[in-house]
């Protein structure tokens, strides 16, 4: 799941090198790995609700790990 998060909000992005940032990444535990997608995204979801992300974010976006397809997408603002 990519978090998009919303201008102004520079200081929640992961610094990937000297001067570039990225929007944070999150991948599903292990243990959910057999459950079914909707299952996985709704335990992301619920993950992200409870974060520091919840205010500064526009839209969360779910791929597939092995296939690198774009699942969904949820705006969040």
């Amino acid at each position: 799941m990519v978090i998009l998060l919303k201008n102004g909000n520079s200081h929640l992005k992961y610094k990937t090198s000297h001067t570039t940032y990225a929007n944070p990444v999150w991948y599903n535990h292990l243990s959910k790995n057999n459950k079914t997608i909707n299952t996985l995204i709704n335990s992301m979801y619920k993950r992200f609700q409870k974060s520091k992300y919840i205010n500064a974010t526009n839209k969360l976006m779910f791929f597939d790990n092995q296939t690198k397809q774009h699942i969904t997408t949820i705006v969040t603002a």
